[in-house]
């Protein structure tokens, strides 16, 4: 893994606002605009600069090329780039292509042969118009580029092969940070731990919980078909990715409510397609009838994967320094009851509960259909062969979501019980993957308190939540924010006079 990979492009190009510096809040006059230069970019221009030639292409619609020189100028990074376009003098914008073939034809470089760095989708959208491969950003711009050039092709692929553990020394640092504050030594309990943990997997002094994004995917299950394990119909899910997006379920109201953004990714409904608000990245119509044998094919499971690990990139890379995660889907309990017995070897009377509400006749049919499927499965397959056989897309793309989002040092507040199966599945790609997640409660299905266990984390708090749709997760982002922020903001020992 090196900065000598970048040898092979004519040209990188770079966007400026959120990729090499923090992006001012719109409307902000260009005269009381500051240079913050963001973590990691003065590393990465330094390597780069030394294997091909740099350029910036920049949206903007009042700054020229003269003042995105100025301020770049002030941290010394200007003369390290031989071009920057500004929009505002071509008088189009991204995400059209023109500015970057422009950059590309004024340098006298193949535009396919040329990687544009870019923090949101409208650049990787005009990058692959202008026919220029693309690296999202991340929180380290240096780290971000070290796992594209080594992997440009597969998200989560560059995730599994790019560990990036916990730094214990952060949190270590924070908790002695946190005992001269004024309160007694720890009196602020499992929140010091939680604060030393976003610490250490930041790899950040004094670490954040801002901003925050919410993940909801989406996707059928055969076994939901009929009234054979749950009295709801499949097309339920659908509706409930439309209610969601329409703001009026519980999810967007508690994402609204704690100002998280959320993202609903339809990676497997039963229904039309095509939802307002709902991001179409279907890789089939539902799985197939867990009692088949097979639900999906090894193919699929990895293309779900992958959109997890793509939309945690593409999330990470927009700003978000918190991730949570959720599901809907209906059957999926019974799925996710499959995936914990498995990777836990327990029985499935233990794990299988009654998800959204079944009776006793029901539930006794569901624990033997758990039972008979985990049993078909041989041990010690691989993750996509498991998933193929017992999982679910909105399962497996949750799981890739993790990796990536861990890969990249942003810690990811898991939901219920299904989001553990998730994490059940990011355990056995990744196992260095769970040292980033948080638990934010413990279910009422009996399958979390197993998976819970068998994952080493312990839950936030217990409402006794069963609604998933990454309410749980979400409920747990303004108690990390008040920590983070008594964190930089109370007094210490030494302010008492």
């Amino acid at each position: 893994m090196s900065f000598h990979d970048a040898g092979r492009f004519e040209a990188v190009f770079f966007d400026v606002g959120n990729t090499l510096v923090e992006q001012a809040n719109p409307g902000t006059p260009v005269s009381e605009l500051r240079t913050v230069v963001l973590p990691g970019v003065h590393q990465a221009i330094e390597k780069l600069r030394t294997v091909t030639r740099l350029g910036i292409v920049s949206n903007t619609t009042v700054m020229t090329e003269q003042d995105l020189r100025s301020l770049l100028s002030t941290e010394g990074l200007s003369s390290c780039f031989e071009l920057v376009v500004a929009t505002a003098d071509l008088g189009v914008h991204k995400p059209s292509p023109l500015p970057l073939l422009h950059a590309a034809s004024v340098m006298g470089v193949d535009a396919s042969r040329c990687l544009y760095v870019g923090d949101i989708e409208s650049d990787a959208i005009a990058a692959q118009a202008a026919g220029m491969e693309f690296c999202y950003t991340g929180p380290d711009l240096e780290w971000a580029l070290l796992r594209y050039f080594a992997e440009p092709t597969n998200a989560l692929t560059r995730a599994v092969h790019h560990v990036s553990e916990p730094e214990v020394e952060f949190g270590l640092s924070l908790q002695e940070h946190l005992d001269q504050l004024v309160k007694p030594v720890g009196s602020l309990g499992s929140l010091e731990v939680l604060a030393s943990h976003l610490s250490s997997t930041q790899r950040r002094h004094f670490p954040r919980a801002d901003p925050a994004a919410v993940a909801i995917f989406c996707g059928d299950h055969g076994i939901a078909a009929d009234d054979t394990v749950t009295p709801w119909p499949q097309e339920i899910s659908w509706q409930m990715s439309a209610v969601i997006a329409s703001g009026k379920a519980a999810s967007s109201i508690f994402a609204t409510s704690t100002n998280t953004f959320l993202e609903i990714v339809d990676v497997g409904l039963v229904g039309p397609k095509g939802v307002d608000g709902v991001r179409p990245e279907r890789i089939r119509s539902g799985t197939d009838d867990l009692r088949s044998g097979m639900v999906m094919s090894y193919e699929n499971a990895q293309r779900a994967f992958e959109v997890g690990a793509e939309t945690a990139e593409r999330l990470v890379a927009g700003g978000s320094r918190l991730l949570c995660v959720g599901e809907v889907g209906m059957g999926n309990t019974t799925i996710a009851a499959c995936l914990i017995a498995y990777y836990t070897r327990s029985a499935a009377q233990l794990v299988t509960g009654r998800g959204a509400g079944i009776d006793d006749a029901t539930l006794d049919r569901k624990k033997r259909i758990v039972e008979e499927a985990v049993n078909k499965v041989p041990a010690g397959l691989d993750v996509f062969d498991v998933v193929s056989r017992i999982g679910g897309l909105e399962i497996a793309a949750m799981a890739g979501f993790i990796v990536a989002a861990s890969s990249l040092r942003v810690p990811v507040i898991l939901d219920g019980v299904i989001t553990l199966s998730a994490a059940c599945l990011a355990r056995e790609l990744a196992p260095w993957s769970i040292k980033s997640c948080i638990a934010s409660h413990c279910s009422s299905e009996p399958a979390a308190e197993v998976a819970l266990q068998y994952l080493g984390l312990e839950a936030m708090f217990n409402f006794g939540l069963r609604l998933g749709e990454g309410t749980g997760a979400l409920l747990a982002v303004p108690i990390l924010r008040a920590v983070c922020d008594a964190v930089t903001s109370m007094a210490s020992l030494s302010d008492l006079t």
